[in-house]
């Protein structure tokens, strides 16, 4: 009896047993997962290895790493090399960094749960990107602001000035402000990439001095065959290959554009799968050759093919204001208009280096002796290069690692974006970017290194420029650069730019790449501070820093629309509403512009804040993409000067001028802020001087009222 009674009961208790649960409070289980085959910067999916023997809902509710856990933000989950966010059992991992990894993910059935890890192998990079800082700026120093950059500067000044050795240490290292180094200024390409957008079935046309089409890091992208030599009795009219041996300014820039991504060398292009065909027009510049880098017959292009953008990184500076022509804008149309089944590509134009000076071609030291430099005022205009007044360029200036103006680039209200450059690659990084392959020529070779050894003394450009010293760790063939720099490196990093959205989006018009930058550009040096003359009858603000016009946008002469944006330039392209077909008004004009010319009466006062006003009615009342206005200004005295008893004495009356113009919505635009290199009478189309004209027949850009109808009178 006491036998059975047992039996009994633990059939009782079993029975209560398989009531609270059984078999259905099975746990979760989970596998380890193993994922290979990234690539930094590019999206990866994966998917958690987990089950559950009955079947329950299952969810990850937790993911650490090196026993931290790590909480999601706006369901991002941020790891040690990269990023992660998780959509049911899938997951999508950003490697950042290339470095492999691991993180443990937990899987829950609401009651149980069960751990594993996800082992993430190394990424495919390329080893000089991650100081690449207009891409992913992380505060590096791209190979600039070394010690024995400070040891080299050290010497300098004791040779050339007589420094003693402690003062010049001083001097020198207090030349190191690490301030202009700040993580998250950058282009935010990484993001782009992060959407899959990487420049595919885009070309980009690198118009320059050359472009090495056998580079390592190049020769991927380039077309085969389709690049253009214009150099007479040239062996290859194919390979604009320079044979310069200090260094090929195309070369660098196409490198900004599109270098090969993910191949294990050198850096990385903005739009690292675009293709690249090269145009050595500087080194044969013919009027035919205008023609074919505009994309006209004889170019090679059909209006079918993807002709994205055509990258000018080139200009001129002349302290004179040059004539714009109808014919040479109808020239730069063509490509807009014609192109991409008449969608049109994008002429990206570097806005030029004179912010401070002409480089000592013309002016000397005008722009420092005139206060310009002190004020903080641009000493050449970017619409005093007439391909620049055209609203068929974007014209582009350049900022800093810190988003700040960089010394040099020319202002304007002509600029719609700017993009990173940097300064020069010693106290302030510059671009890491393509140069001539070999130690034998380039920016980074024995001639360059020779030539600052010569003229400075032994080892000097060793200690300043370190990376491009023959023989550098990260650079043993010397076929890349850290020093490129100038506006001519901020419009490849758009061109860049231009290519992804593109490449988003290739239903895309050329207006519509336009609309996308204003829209999607970073606001930078948003202290940025105005500028004002004191003058006899108050004060006149020749720079107003950043205005907001009446569609909502902000603009400002030194930045256009801010620093482009990569990856919300990429979102927004790919939603984008085409814009309604261009319209164009008629010049209206009064003086010799009127429809029956006459002189105007009205003289300009001297030294005076209110001048002289002058209104334009507009009856269309359409939105504002660019506006052009051209302008005719004449002074007897102004001529080459004349000598005299006390000297050489040319009249003020060109760098005192300055215009303003007023929408009908109230905004403010500086074409002209005064005290710039206005020293020479101004230049017909031929380049002939004509005396006693300041300006003539000049046409001025302003972008500033983008977004704004043109209705009403302008002033």
């Amino acid at each position: 009896m006491l036998k059975i009674k047992r039996t009994v009961l633990s059939a009782s208790v079993l029975v209560a047993l398989a009531g609270c649960g059984g078999t259905d409070n099975l746990a979760p289980t989970s596998q380890p997962v193993s994922v290979a085959g990234t690539h930094a910067w590019l999206n990866t999916t994966g998917k958690f290895a987990v089950a559950d023997a009955n079947s329950d809902d299952l969810s990850i509710s937790e993911i650490s790493q090196n026993g931290q856990t790590i909480t999601p933000v706006a369901g991002v989950y941020r790891l040690a090399t990269g990023t992660l966010t998780i959509s049911g059992l899938n997951f999508v991992y950003t490697p950042i960094d290339a470095d492999a990894t691991e993180f443990t993910y937990t899987v829950t059935d609401a009651e149980l749960t069960s751990s594993n890890k996800v082992s993430i192998a190394a990424a495919k990079t390329d080893p000089l990107a991650h100081q690449q800082w207009h891409l992913r700026n992380t505060g590096q120093k791209a190979y600039a602001m070394s010690s024995s950059l400070v040891e080299a500067m050290s010497e300098l000044y004791q040779i050339f000035f007589g420094l003693p050795e402690a003062q010049a240490d001083q001097i020198a290292a207090s030349r190191i402000d690490l301030s202009i180094l700040k993580p998250g200024e950058d282009m935010n390409v990484a993001s782009a990439f992060a959407q899959g957008v990487t420049g595919q079935n885009t070309i980009a046309v690198v118009v320059d001095s050359g472009m090495e089409i056998r580079h390592e890091d190049l020769v991927e992208n380039v077309l085969p065959n389709r690049s253009l030599n214009f150099i007479e009795g040239a062996i290859d009219p194919t390979d604009p290959t320079s044979t310069a041996v200090d260094g090929d300014h195309g070369t660098s820039v196409a490198g900004l554009i599109a270098a090969k991504g993910w191949n294990g060398i050198g850096g990385r292009g903005v739009a690292p799968d675009a293709q690249l065909i090269g145009f050595n027009y500087l080194e044969a510049q013919t009027t035919e050759a205008e023609l074919i880098i505009h994309g006209h017959a004889g170019s090679g292009f059909s209006t079918q093919e993807p002709i994205a953008v055509f990258n000018r990184s080139y200009g001129m500076t002349i302290p004179a204001a040059l004539a714009y022509t109808e014919a040479a804008e109808e020239t730069q149309a063509y490509s807009a208009k014609a192109l991409r089944n008449g969608k049109g590509a994008v002429n990206v134009k570097a806005a030029g280096n004179s912010f401070e000076d002409g480089r000592a071609q013309f002016d000397a030291s005008l722009c420092s002796d005139n206060g310009a430099n002190d004020l903080g005022l641009t000493c050449y205009n970017g619409n005093f290069e007439p391909s620049q007044a055209t609203p068929y360029y974007v014209v582009v200036g350049a900022v800093n690692s810190d988003g700040g103006h960089t010394s040099y680039s020319t202002a304007g209200a002509n600029l719609l974006v700017s993009a990173p450059a940097g300064e020069y690659g010693t106290f302030a990084p510059a671009m890491v970017t393509t140069d001539q392959m070999t130690c034998l020529r380039g920016y980074s070779s024995f001639v360059t290194k020779a030539f600052f050894d010569e003229n400075y003394f032994p080892t000097f450009y060793k200690g300043a420029y370190p990376f491009d010293n023959p023989g550098h760790e990260d650079n043993l063939s010397c076929n890349y650069t850290a020093t490129f720099n100038g506006t001519s490196s901020a419009a490849p990093n758009t061109s860049g730019v231009v290519a992804l959205i593109l490449s988003a989006n290739p239903a895309l018009t050329y207006r519509d790449v336009r609309d996308i930058l204003v829209k999607s550009s970073t606001k930078v040096s948003s202290n940025d501070a105005k500028v004002n003359l004191e003058v006899a009858d108050g004060t006149f603000t020749a720079h107003d820093g950043w205005v907001k016009n009446a569609a909502g946008y902000e603009f400002n002469n030194k930045f256009g629309y801010g620093r482009v944006n990569a990856g919300k330039a990429v979102q927004l392209a790919k939603t984008h509403t085409r814009l309604a077909a261009e319209k164009a008004t008629l010049w209206s004009g009064v003086g010799v512009y009127a429809e029956q010319p006459v002189a105007l009466a009205q003289e300009i006062p001297d030294n005076s804040k209110a001048g002289t006003s002058i209104t334009i009615n507009v009856a269309e009342d359409i939105k504002v993409e660019a506006a052009q206005f051209k302008l005719s200004v004449a002074n007897a005295e102004f001529n080459y000067g004349e000598d005299t008893a006390e000297g050489y004495v040319q009249t003020t009356a060109g760098m005192d001028l300055a215009i303003e113009v007023i929408s009908p919505a109230g905004t403010r635009s500086v074409l002209l802020s005064s005290k710039q290199a206005l020293i020479y009478p101004a230049l017909d189309e031929n380049f002939n001087d004509m005396p006693g004209s300041i300006l003539k027949d000049n046409v001025f850009l302003s972008n500033a009222f983008y977004g704004e109808s043109a209705k009403g009178t302008w002033t």
